[in-house]
């Protein structure tokens, strides 16, 4: 029995055969190119593609990353200057700046978003039939990042240095003021946060004048006061101040000096009717959060009485305050005609500001450090519309199912602050993840190659040789 004919592949012609030849080599980058897009998968671009549209978005619907901190409304004059450094890395700034920023319910928010995403993912990997033991190593390391992501992303915000977002006033007579400032002296405070260091970073966030009001301790004041310029306008004023206990609350008593402590301080609270050295009324400040029922106002005559209160503190657990009790800040401050301030209560761990207290003081900058103390504590002391402050825009959460959208709220609230130079560096750093995931791939493309190539290797050095009659194995 024989097969039937068979067929014979007519001969290429020569001149195809040179054709091809000739365009071997496109072809080939072709193909590569080819088979490199077909490596690209939806879940490759779905984070580029997501990054742009959120920016491209927002962009329609921008807002001012700044808001008058009793109206929550848009102020003018008012302005966030970024560096270059910044606009480069803004996703990571923009990001570092979002977590220092939030409260601690909408902390707590975003590592339950993370850990939901977590289960979603299970349960999706679930469904398409993949078995425990295929994908635990695999769960159980993508819990670990969510789980250690936020804490990872939390250290690198308070120890590592990097651009601030910096206040513009237009108005040549305004000055931005930090009521609540700590150096090195206090004992929560970073070791290395010297004086120097602390007019750095106000200077970079575009204070004017910043109270050094360390815990009971007056070594940083000190040496801040001994290093401020003699032309107000020159630098940044450092000046000296005191957070102490009044009835058990902090407050930071402004202007204080070591001179005054042997007559003002009594046990836990301050003595009332004090006096600074030079016979003036001390600005005493309530920061937040504080107890309403120990509040030294005017029913309270033996306490030294408060003539001013935080409404914006740059602690979280100050964040918090500040927007769960603004209607009673605002409330005993327009009852007691108390002044409105902003502190940044930074004692060396981040680099964000949160709130600059506004005061007016025309011709403030060829004024000396001194004067220019006197001149804002009488301003300050005038009541409650003597002052105005600004905080960085951040989500107006409250409600529970408020809180839990805290993730997406804040991502576009950021979004649409960001100016032109930003969102073009989001975009070029989201489209760069999709070169990193390819060349993650290319690489262990090429890793598994060479694996396989060694194993054949290995097995091409075996071959099978007759022994007496028998089979056997020889390398």
């Amino acid at each position: 029995m024989t097969d039937g004919p068979s067929k014979i592949a007519p001969a290429r012609p020569a001149s195809s055969t040179r054709c091809h030849r000739l365009l071997c080599p496109v072809t080939r980058r072709a193909l590569v190119l080819r088979n490199r897009l077909r490596d690209i998968c939806v879940r490759d671009v779905s984070l580029p593609m997501l990054v742009t549209l959120l920016v491209l978005a927002t962009a329609l619907v921008p807002q001012l990353p700044l808001r008058d901190a009793v109206t929550h409304g848009d102020v003018s004059g008012l302005s966030l200057a970024y560096s270059r450094e910044f606009a480069i890395f803004a996703p990571f700034c923009a990001l570092l700046d979002m977590q220092a920023l939030l409260t601690i319910p909408q902390h707590v928010a975003v590592l339950i978003t993370l850990l939901l995403g977590f289960a979603c993912w299970r349960a999706q990997r679930f469904a398409r039939g993949t078995t425990f033991p295929v994908w635990r190593h695999e769960a159980f390391g993508l819990l670990a990042i969510v789980l250690l992501a936020p804490v990872l992303m939390l250290l690198v915000n308070v120890l590592v240095p990097r651009p601030m977002a910096r206040l513009v006033i237009d108005d040549p007579d305004l000055l931005a003021v930090d009521v609540h400032a700590h150096t090195a002296s206090s004992h929560d405070a970073r070791p290395d946060w010297t004086a120097t260091r602390v007019r750095e970073w106000h200077r970079a966030s575009g204070y004017d004048v910043a109270y050094i009001t360390d815990h009971k301790r007056f070594g940083g004041a000190i040496d801040a006061v001994a290093l401020n310029p003699r032309r107000a306008g020159d630098d940044v004023v450092l000046l000296s101040g005191l957070e102490m206990r009044n009835a058990g609350q902090h407050v930071n008593v402004l202007s204080m000096t070591q001179a005054e402590t042997t007559h003002v301080v009594r046990g836990d609270h301050l003595v009332k009717g004090i006096r600074l050295a030079d016979g003036r009324t001390p600005i005493i400040v309530q920061t937040i959060p504080f107890d309403v029922r120990w509040f030294a106002g005017r029913q309270q005559d033996s306490l030294a009485r408060t003539t001013a209160i935080e409404i914006n503190d740059g602690a979280p657990r100050g964040l918090t305050t500040g927007l769960k009790r603004h209607a009673e800040i605002l409330a005993l401050a327009d009852s007691l005609n108390l002044a409105l301030v902003a502190g940044s209560d930074n004692h060396g761990w981040g680099n964000t500001a949160s709130g600059w207290t506004l005061v007016r003081v025309p011709g403030w900058r060829e004024l000396s450090p001194e004067a220019l103390a006197v001149r804002l504590e009488q301003v300050m002391a005038g009541g409650r519309h003597s002052t105005q402050v600004v905080e960085r825009r951040t989500p107006l959460l409250l409600t529970v199912p408020q809180v839990a959208m805290t993730v997406p709220v804040a991502f576009v609230a950021t979004a649409r602050g960001l100016t032109p130079p930003e969102r073009v560096s989001w975009i070029v750093w989201g489209w760069s993840t999709l070169l990193v995931r390819m060349g993650i791939r290319r690489a262990a493309h090429l890793a598994l190659a060479r694996a396989r190539l060694a194993r054949q290797r290995r097995r091409q050095r075996i071959r099978i040789v007759p022994i007496g009659g028998s089979v056997g194995l020889q390398r």
